[in-house]
């Protein structure tokens, strides 16, 4: 097992696998023998496949995005007074797009990278034991001193329809083509990479670029969808929800056939293969070929909407790098996003148990 420093060293290797001994040991604060001892060994346990700083082959996602600590109530009442006090029951727990897909991807099994930037706070805190807690690697991000961990506080009605969300996400704007230069070489070493529309419009222009292997977006709110379409966009297939998919098309959705016509429309707009996702309805995909759709199974209990989209584009990556057919992928992000609708966690406790009949 590597040491302390040897996994620090392993680290600043995966952010640039051609940084010299001399930059480590001025990075790691050490003499250059000292890093050569530790590289030796590195060596000698097959952690470095010999010069060049090689690393052994992984086959992992890396997930570029959002994480913060949602806070949200739940209104019982109905119909909902607008000026007044609602009953209702109010929960805080770690959430975030970026944060949410990552959780999901490494209860699929993948091997996750999360680059994100975090404060120096309770919630960041948090929120680094839990990506340890579930295996999630967060070597790539940053905690940011003297900066708070975004915040999404939001109100939903029984059936889990969003009333209001209100995002204090200011942090995100650290997650710059600077602070992702030092890491691109991990992440195109990766399999796939996932990107939210949270991250800064000129970040995402700049992955576009620079990305060299697949890449998925989940689209997020209104507001922030529209930093996805770009001129170069490089992606294999976008996530994206009724209300989003609405707002970009001016479609309005009442039932399967103007989600198909929806999704038409964002196939035609994006030039990538759609994964629209409707509350209570299911999932319509589309592409140069037509579209396809996948209902939800009957009885589907909602207990809450938040991270369902974060789920299915999990699904959509683990999928897709197990090269399972169209129907087979639209078939399991049905099954994750019913599980996660069916529970106040904004990612399933379940989530494993959908491939232990696979």
């Amino acid at each position: 097992m590597p040491t302390e420093r040897e996994k620090q060293i392993l680290d600043l290797i995966r952010q640039n696998p051609m940084i010299s001994q001399k930059e480590l040991a001025e990075k790691l604060g050490i003499t250059r023998p000292g890093v050569a001892s530790h590289i030796s060994r590195l060596i000698k346990e097959g952690l470095i496949l010999g010069k060049g700083y090689v690393l052994p082959k992984k086959e992992y996602v890396t997930v570029i995005g959002a994480v913060n600590m949602d806070i949200y109530g739940i209104v019982s009442d109905y119909p909902v007074v607008l000026k007044g006090s609602n009953t209702g029951r109010v929960t805080t727990q770690l959430g975030g797009l970026g944060r949410n897909i990552a959780a999901n991807a490494a209860a699929l099994g993948l091997d996750t990278n999360l680059i994100t930037v975090f404060g120096s706070d309770d919630y960041g805190t948090r929120f680094k034991e839990d990506a340890y807690r579930r295996g999630i690697d967060i070597s790539y991000s940053k905690q940011l001193p003297d900066r708070k961990t975004s915040v999404y506080l939001y109100v939903n009605q029984g059936d889990g329809e969003r009333i209001i969300g209100v995002d204090d996400m200011q942090i995100n704007e650290f997650i710059t083509p600077g602070f992702l230069e030092p890491r691109l070489a991990g992440i195109n070493a990766g399999k796939a990479a996932i990107i939210d529309s949270n991250l800064p419009a000129e970040t995402i222009r700049w992955l576009y670029d620079n990305v060299r292997v697949p890449m998925y977006a989940k689209a997020v709110s209104v507001t922030k969808t529209p930093r996805l379409l770009q001129d170069n966009l490089n992606l294999e297939g976008l996530v994206i929800n009724g209300v989003e998919g609405s707002f970009m098309t001016s479609i309005k959705i009442m039932d399967i056939n103007d989600g198909k016509k929806c999704a038409e429309k964002l196939y035609d707009i994006f030039k990538t293969r759609i994964y629209l996702y409707l509350d209570q309805m299911g999932m319509i995909m589309a592409d140069r070929d037509g579209t396809l759709y996948h209902g939800y199974e009957p009885g589907l209990h909602v207990e809450n909407t938040n991270g369902v989209g974060a789920s299915m584009t999990a699904a959509l990556a683990y999928a897709q790098l197990r090269h399972e057919s169209l129907d087979d992928t639209l078939d399991l992000m049905i099954r994750i996003g019913g599980l996660t609708m069916a529970t106040g966690k904004s990612v399933s406790d379940r989530v494993g148990t959908l491939l232990e009949n696979e």
